[in-house]
């Protein structure tokens, strides 16, 4: 019998203060502080609205709840949730500011700009594709804005 195991969530407490960078291989969540750089290119980054960091976050998917002042670089979306305060460049194919987020900095959407090939060159070295373009995938939690009949 095979099982297939799921990688699990390693988390930053609320309490808890880490100054260096972080390589993830598993998804991330961050309640505390974090000044360096994080490293998740195939899994999910969450910054909680207690979070703080200070640096570059690379991952697959971005969901930031709190306060960034870096560079933002996801190879699918980046979701900057309402309450949110970022300052920097965000670099992502796909992007979703909610209404009530700040955000300071530049944005690049370019799905075939050279810093998002540059981040992600050891995954598409490895044989795996980045991600699909699609904006419009089933994990998203953007109203629809289709308007009622």
């Amino acid at each position: 019998m095979s099982s297939v195991t799921r990688p699990g969530v390693s988390v930053v407490g609320s309490h808890t203060r880490v100054q260096g960078d972080i390589d993830a291989d598993e998804d991330l969540t961050v309640e505390g502080y974090v000044k360096g750089t994080i490293t998740c290119k195939q899994n999910t980054v969450t910054l909680g609205t207690s979070g703080q960091i200070i640096g570059d976050v690379y991952a697959h998917t971005l969901h930031v709840s709190g306060e960034v002042e870096g560079n933002l670089v996801a190879s699918h979306r980046a979701t900057i949730h309402k309450g949110a305060n970022v300052k920097g460049t965000i670099v992502a194919p796909c992007l979703v500011l909610e209404d009530g987020s700040a955000f300071h900095g530049s944005i690049d959407m370019d799905p075939d700009s050279d810093a998002l090939k540059s981040a992600f060159s050891g995954i598409a070295d490895s044989g795996q594709t980045l991600a699909s373009f699609d904006c419009d995938d089933s994990d998203s939690d953007a109203p629809d804005a289709t308007p009622a009949p």
